[in-house]
């Protein structure tokens, strides 16, 4: 998803978001508080954020890119 795309979604009311392992291992998002890429959670593990990622995902207004 373009820039463009990533900003009309947010618009509408979603959030998007993005596993991160850099600098440590986090999920990252873009939401009408902030366009840009920021940390939304951490994490000990790569499971335990992978288990997170699949508990948002669930909810309605939440996408990844």
């Amino acid at each position: 998803m373009d820039a463009k795309s990533q900003l009309k979604v947010i618009d509408a009311g979603f959030i998007i978001i993005r596993a991160d392992d850099q600098p440590n291992i986090r999920i990252k998002c873009k939401d009408k508080k902030s366009t840009e890429w920021h940390t939304l959670e951490r994490f000990n593990t790569k499971s335990a954020r992978d288990k997170r990622m699949v508990q948002l995902l669930a909810l309605q207004m939440v996408i990844t890119d």
